[in-house]
């Protein structure tokens, strides 16, 4: 006896024993792989709250040209506020009062229904970062 009880797998279950396999490795190296662009939203950390919109800089060095704009729904207009330089770990909180549109128009929570908070900024390299965080 040879102590296992594996019989010979038939030829038409084959195929699909392959297909799993290829799917399943497929699958697993999606899933591990990374890029920098899945990790760029965890190097600037955006909250929103019914009063205000607070940046925290995660990157490790200084950013410039800091614009934090509200995109809302189903509209071209962008609520925009220029935040300017903000240091490595350098939380910033910036109330919704001070967002206006392109023409002057102030941003309203009564009025207007946001999607997301954009926030762009340069680091000290001159890379550009782009965060875009969904409205909670």
């Amino acid at each position: 006896m040879t102590g296992f009880l594996v019989g010979p797998v038939s030829r038409r279950r084959l195929p699909l024993l392959r297909m799993c396999f290829l799917g399943l490795s497929v699958l697993a190296l999606v899933s591990c792989s990374g890029s920098a662009e899945t990790n760029e939203p965890t190097l600037i950390e955006v909250e929103t709250s019914p009063f205000s919109v607070i940046v925290v800089n995660k990157v490790g060095m200084p950013l410039v040209d800091v614009d934090v704009a509200i995109v809302p729904v189903g509209r071209a207009v962008q609520f925009s506020k220029m935040a300017g330089r903000m240091d490595n770990g350098e939380k910033r909180e910036i109330s919704l009062s001070n967002f206006y549109g392109r023409d002057g128009t102030p941003f309203s929570l009564r009025v207007v229904r946001p999607k997301s908070v954009r926030v762009t900024a340069k680091d000290m390299n001159n890379k550009p970062i782009e965060v875009e965080v969904p409205w909670k």
